[in-house]
């Protein structure tokens, strides 16, 4: 294939401060200033924000991170999304389907691809591009669904995102279908914690996504709050969780409990 520049332009790269640098896009490989990494090489892409400034991060064993104009950015970082040499099946996604167990109304079915790449999962439509990080992804089972007024088996795809369940749909024919089923299956599998979870720590895991606090957990299991920080380690380490607000424990000054003094003498 004959190379051809598709856009010539300024941009900044970032490199711990951002710097200026010529951006060159063909049909095999981007340049950014003096480095060029080729479609083949790219590992996986993604838009950023640093330093409250919109990016595109392009991961070949290291991240290149780098800023377009605004006019451009997307339609680069789209061209460079549908170039790129990863895993590729053709089908229809539904994608977001369901936010947090509501339907999301008026999601259509698009006509693309699902991508795969070292770190995330993609559907691609002319109009569409989702990105999924390997690490989010939940489960995935048959489903049956009406599309087109016809009953059709598909593939019911879970992950989160911002602290909520997402499912999305995927339909192809019935072979592919199979092969993909298996495929995502060992894909989490293979993101899974290595480690198991004791009775316990399942026990809180569900009551998390359950949407309970610390408190009601400690109540519940008759723990000490000391035990709860612990697991709660235990699950931050393996990456099945993340600190959302840090519970503030007080405790009294000698006013405070002067205070508490006055009050039990009212009793």
């Amino acid at each position: 294939m004959n190379e051809k520049i598709i856009l010539r332009t300024k941009a900044e790269f970032y490199d711990e401060n951002w710097r200026k640098v010529e951006f060159i896009l063909t049909n095999r490989y981007v340049k950014i200033g003096n480095n060029t990494i080729q479609f083949k090489e790219i590992e996986d892409i993604e838009l950023v924000n640093i330093d409250e400034r919109k990016a595109i991060r392009i991961k070949k064993g290291k991240d290149f991170i780098v800023s377009l104009p605004k006019d451009l950015q997307d339609h680069v970082f789209k061209y460079i999304v549908f170039n790129l040499k990863s895993d590729r099946f053709a089908v229809y996604f539904l994608s977001p389907a369901i936010v947090g167990g509501v339907v999301v109304k008026d999601a259509k079915w698009e006509k693309g691809y699902l991508s795969i790449t070292d770190e995330a999962l993609w559907f691609l439509s002319p109009s569409k591009q989702v990105r999924i990080p390997l690490k989010s992804l939940g489960s995935v089972e048959r489903d049956i669904r009406t599309v087109g007024k016809k009953e059709r088996s598909v593939l019911m795809l879970k992950h989160v995102e911002s602290g909520e369940v997402i499912t999305s749909f995927i339909l192809c024919p019935e072979t592919t279908l199979e092969m993909l089923q298996d495929y995502l299956r060992r894909l989490i599998e293979k993101h899974k914690p290595k480690e198991k979870l004791s009775e316990v720590e399942e026990q809180i895991i569900v009551m998390l996504y359950s949407g309970l606090d610390s408190a009601s957990i400690e109540s519940t299991l008759g723990i000490t709050t000391e035990e709860l920080n612990m697991y709660f380690d235990k699950l931050i380490n393996l990456g099945l969780a993340r600190v959302v607000k840090i519970r503030k424990e007080l405790e009294l000054t000698p006013k405070g409990i002067s205070l508490v003094d006055d009050i039990m003498k009212k009793k």
